[in-house]
């Protein structure tokens, strides 16, 4: 083994500091393409949140401006808020929690083309922890109570 930097066996415009990055054709730019590098989408700059649920507490309420490199994570908390809700919802209403689940939605941007995250839905599936019909089995039967006649 010897001490020779990891990138000694580069080809040495490969190691050069101030080489500059390899373009198509001289340099020149390419018809009807957009360098995504500089590229500032104004669809994606202006795109805006709403929340769609019936559920007071969380965030996004009012429609709500996010940069595009953050909303995945903004939506992720968003879903983690509905989760969190239904789950105190079901010991606030003695209910059992049969299942629960997040998806995800993606879409892509007609001006620039990239895919970005268009939001998500919980759901949530509840149990009754008490039985419907105990009351009812619980009452001695009255006959002629109920009468089903006609003429």
């Amino acid at each position: 083994m010897t001490d020779a930097p990891k990138d000694a066996n580069l080809p040495p415009e490969k190691t050069a500091p101030d080489a500059a990055p390899e373009q198509p054709e001289n340099n020149r730019r390419i018809p009807n393409r957009r360098n995504f590098d500089t590229y500032e989408c104004q669809t994606c700059k202006n795109r805006k949140y709403k929340d769609g649920s019936d559920d007071p507490g969380v965030s996004f309420k009012t429609p709500t401006r996010i940069r595009p490199e953050r909303a995945a994570s903004a939506i992720r908390s968003h879903e983690l808020e509905h989760v969190s809700h239904a789950k105190a919802k079901a010991q606030r209403e003695d209910q059992k929690i049969l299942s629960q689940s997040v998806t995800y939605h993606t879409a892509i941007c007609p001006e620039c083309g990239r895919v970005y995250m268009a939001g998500g839905t919980t759901r949530t599936v509840f149990q009754s922890t008490q039985e419907p019909y105990k009351d009812a089995m619980e009452q001695p039967e009255q006959k002629g109570a109920y009468l089903d006649a006609s003429a």
